[in-house]
């Protein structure tokens, strides 16, 4: 039995949660094109009869703006020590940029380019990468992060995922596994219902909002009379334009976040719940130590 823990790492939007969610073959990590997407350590686990991948997702690097996005660097620092392999993603479309730099120099403080046998380059997005510029952009990721197990893949379009499948597995150590064979994340149902919930804002709100948005579980219980669960989560906003904007022209925003939400939760606990969504207002909660605590950030 081969089992281990794989740490993936790399800035933001470079196909971390997708690849994870694909092996997995469940939703351990929303999904967006909005930086900070991923906003904490999160494990998914993808156990067969031969092996347990542990992977961690972690946040993407990038330049903080607010104690928020320095929390979300720092969660990502933590996960590349104690695991047994850490797996680079890259947009290798484009050329290494300053964030791309910069988590080439985490993992050398952290030894982790001492040790290339540890290390596995993921060349994403290469569905988008022109012919001419192939050699290049290749060899100036290799050059950041040293290492002779490379795969160039297509995540959105599932090309390649095997191969990168199987080299993990191959450099996985020797050990039993770690978690039960049925459980796909360390993550409770509750943190995952509200992370739904703010895919949905993500997704149908515009530019400004998405980073100014936290969502958390006030409420998980099972209603008596009609035998639902009843699930009660809260969208934390900076500013009350913030607020209007999630709310919708009578409603229309926060109903349609509702449907799309409800519908996904429902299909992750396999049966109808009853789904209310509250704005709530607080100024600069991504400067704040006390709300970033609250929300298990820091």
């Amino acid at each position: 039995m081969k089992a281990g823990l794989v740490a993936v790492v790399g800035k933001p939007n470079v196909g971390k949660s997708t690849l994870i969610n694909a092996i997995v073959g469940h939703k351990v990590s929303i999904v967006s094109d909005k930086v900070q997407t991923t906003r904490k350590r999160v494990l998914g686990i993808a156990t067969t009869d031969d092996y347990q991948i542990v992977f961690v997702d972690t946040p993407g690097i990038h330049k903080p703006k607010h104690k928020l996005g320095a929390a979300l660097n720092e969660a990502a620092k933590q996960s590349i020590y104690d695991i047994d392999l850490v797996l680079a993603m890259t947009d290798c479309s484009r050329m290494p940029s300053p964030e791309d730099k910069h988590v080439s120099l985490m993992l050398h403080e952290a030894g982790v380019l001492d040790k290339p046998k540890k290390l596995i380059l993921g060349l994403n997005k290469m569905d988008k990468l022109k012919a001419e510029d192939v050699e290049r952009n290749y060899e100036a990721y290799k050059e950041l992060f040293p290492t002779e197990n490379i795969v160039m893949t297509s995540l959105i379009k599932e090309q390649n995922l095997d191969i990168l499948q199987g080299l993990i597995v191959d450099l996985l150590p020797e050990n039993p596994t770690f978690y039960p064979e049925d459980m796909y994340t360390d993550q409770p149902m509750a943190f995952l219902a509200a992370e739904a919930v703010r895919e949905k804002c993500l997704h149908l709100t515009r530019e400004e909002i998405p980073h100014s948005i936290a969502t958390y579980c006030e409420t998980w219980e099972r209603d008596e009379e009609d035998n639902r669960l009843l699930i009660r989560v809260v969208i934390l906003t900076e500013r009350d334009g913030q607020k209007a904007i999630i709310l919708g022209n009578k409603g229309s925003m926060i109903k349609e976040v509702g449907i799309q939400a409800r519908r996904e939760i429902e299909e992750m606990v396999g049966e109808q719940i009853f789904l209310e969504l509250f704005v709530k207002v607080r100024a600069d909660w991504r400067q704040s130590p006390r709300w970033l605590k609250e929300l298990d950030y820091i």
